[in-house]
């Protein structure tokens, strides 16, 4: 006769099936390529910020963690380069997202550090204090390159065939029936006129694509270090989508608001938040966080391009708001705050009566 199975045998087979099938659920869906930078802010008038959380992807990060409350955070993955000297501040800062982060130790290198120099009129110059460490898609776990649906990069034509590539090869080691969508941030030194034949072959790898409206100027040789008119931006937005029909495409323009390319030519302009400048303290970085929002709006409306906007101008509106990333309250571990409100889909569902 069989001996009988115990109970707490089974109880416990049950519960890591349990613990197995709910953590395959957490896996995130939205990340970024784009590497965290500290930065050092100094300002014309001799005052310091320090240990200040930057990078583009960064920002794209906290414009996607924004729509995101509690467990959701885990639908967010992000991949931190930490050096010996990594701020342990700055550890506590990013474990306060409660999204899913996998952090890669370099004790022989500094973490990635920047210095921002602000001088007359807001120009602001920029230099590596100590130099990036790139994330690359082999960072990235097994389980994140299956789950993920949309990935925001931001680098120049080059990087870009290097990442898409070493991705797609992980997807068909991995067997990924599904592939991940990837948003293009084009670099802005590398939107040169005579870099457009690169540019060209560079977004062929990309499904969403998203300069600012100088970057798209410049680089389609239509205006170069000038303020640019809607009927500009407009010009730029249907010639990107000509020249890729495969993608979406969404101009970024500032106070302006951002254009998205419908069909037939046509163009839908969706307005930046906030319109008036006492809102508004420091915009480094909110092109990265209308990115992020878009991915999330471009996954919840099922790839709406106006309503994906909307989530990017809200997103943006959080990061103007203050010098860095947007701070995030809790009330007792439950209610999330951001800033000082209203909530995102309050601002979201403002937005979308404007238009």
């Amino acid at each position: 006769m069989d001996a009988p199975v115990p109970f707490f045998s089974t109880s416990c087979c049950f519960l890591f099936l349990l613990l197995l099938f709910f953590s395959c659920l957490m896996q995130p869906l939205l990340g970024s390529v784009g590497s965290l930078i500290i930065d050092d802010i100094r300002y014309a008038d001799g005052t310091e910020n320090k240990d200040v959380i930057g990078g583009a992807g960064m920002f794209a990060i906290y414009g996607m963690r924004l729509w995101f409350p509690g467990d959701d955070a885990r639908k967010i993955g992000y991949v931190v380069h930490c050096g010996f000297d990594f701020p342990e501040t700055i550890r506590k800062n990013l474990d306060s997202l409660k999204i899913g982060l996998k952090y890669v130790m370099h004790q022989d290198k500094h973490t990635t550090r920047g210095l921002n120099t602000f001088g007359d009129n807001d120009h602001r110059d920029f230099e590596y204090v100590h130099p990036i460490i790139r994330t690359t898609p082999d960072d990235f776990p097994d389980e994140w390159i299956l789950s993920m649906s949309i990935v925001h990069i931001i680098c120049a034509t080059d990087r870009t065939d290097e990442i898409v590539k070493a991705w797609r090869r992980r997807e068909k080691e991995l067997n990924k029936k599904e592939r991940s969508l990837f948003l293009w941030e084009p670099l802005p030194w590398a939107c040169l006129p005579e870099n457009y034949p690169n540019i060209l072959a560079a977004g062929q790898h990309a499904d969403i694509i998203s300069p600012n409206d100088e970057e798209a100027a410049s680089f389609l040789g239509l205006a170069q270090g000038a303020d640019t008119t809607k009927e500009l931006v407009e010009e730029c937005v249907r010639r990107l989508a000509r020249d890729f029909p495969h993608a979406a495409i969404v101009v970024r323009a500032g106070k302006k608001g951002a254009a998205v390319a419908l069909d037939q030519g046509k163009v839908a302009w969706i307005p930046a938040y906030w319109t008036t400048p006492d809102r508004i303290v420091d915009v480094t970085g909110c092109g990265n966080a209308f990115c992020g929002g878009f991915m999330v709006g471009w996954l919840e409306s099922k790839g709406d391009p106006v309503v994906a906007a909307a989530y990017g101008s809200v997103a943006a509106s959080y990061v103007a708001e203050q010098v860095g990333v947007p701070s995030l309250n809790t009330n007792h571990g439950k209610l999330e705050q951001w800033n000082h409100g209203p909530a995102p889909r309050d601002r979201l569902a403002e937005l979308l009566r404007r238009l």
